[in-house]
């Protein structure tokens, strides 16, 4: 566990395993805790750095609103203190538009780059989903009753179907020592509802994997494909199951999906 001053704000940070570097950003709201399940699979191959975005986790909460490019701009700061770059990135939800910012703005500090159930920019439903969340947070409603709410966003039947395991998973929320606040949620969600990464997409030259489950419905395969046909060195890879949270529900074939694009020879991904 480790912690760097980048851009004016502290990071919490931890890098674990060994092997070619790859570093994972996590969506809104979310703190490293989020990639808790795979890090120790991906860490078998892969020198593994995890990070808590400003405003989550062990990080700080400077006052908001950030722009994803903000939050583009410390992980790259952080790649760099860390001598890490060029690194493997793989970024989930809003941890893809932060990807698909360092993409365009910092090209030099990936090698590689996967945008795991990731978005151009927000549709009006995206902007509902967000005011409903945000309601219920500053109502201060319980993080449990939260989460649920949002479970059918994020979860496919597979789990919502089993009400047991669907409550334990919504339970998790009550036990995070270091939950996102107030503040550091209204604050990402502010940037991120204004990102609008296309008019920059077609610059990208990294090799770049689209991944998303077929089955999502918060950031549906239409957005995926939007990225996939802008970004010139982009593949668009479609998993027959999975929903927006399928590195959670399904990793097996999540991870099987990233580590073979990370694994392919130079030259290989588009």
């Amino acid at each position: 566990m480790a912690q760097s001053t980048v851009n004016g704000v502290r990071l919490h940070h931890e890098t674990v395993g060994s092997g070619p570097p790859l570093l994972l950003v996590s969506g809104l709201g979310a703190s490293s805790a989020a990639w808790a399940g795979v890090v120790p699979v991906l860490a078998q191959r892969h020198t593994v750095t995890t990070l808590d975005n400003r405003g989550t986790g062990r990080s700080d909460v400077p006052p908001g609103p950030y722009a994803i490019d903000d939050l583009g701009d410390d992980v790259a700061a952080l790649v760099d203190r860390l001598g890490a770059g060029p690194t493997a990135v793989v970024g989930w939800s809003m941890g893809g538009s932060i990807t698909q910012s360092l993409l365009v703005r910092h090209p030099g500090v990936v090698s590689r780059a996967v945008l795991l159930n990731a978005f151009p920019s927000y549709t009006r439903l995206q902007d509902a989903w967000l005011d409903a969340g945000l309601a219920l947070r500053r109502a201060g409603v319980d993080p449990v009753t939260t989460g649920i709410d949002s479970m059918p966003w994020v979860y496919t039947p597979r789990l919502l179907t089993d009400h047991d395991a669907a409550l334990a998973a919504a339970e998790l929320a009550r036990k995070d020592p270091y939950p996102t606040t107030l503040a550091g949620f209204e604050a990402q969600a502010a940037g991120l509802r204004v990102y609008d990464s296309r008019p920059h997409l077609p610059r990208v030259t990294t090799p770049t994997l689209v991944l998303v489950g077929a089955e999502d419905v918060l950031t549906p395969v239409a957005q995926s494909a939007e990225i996939a046909a802008l970004v010139p060195t982009a593949r668009l890879q479609v998993l027959p199951r999975g929903g927006h949270g399928m590195v959670l529900e399904y990793p097996d074939d999540t991870l099987a999906a990233i580590t073979a694009f990370l694994d392919e020879a130079p030259g290989a991904a588009s």
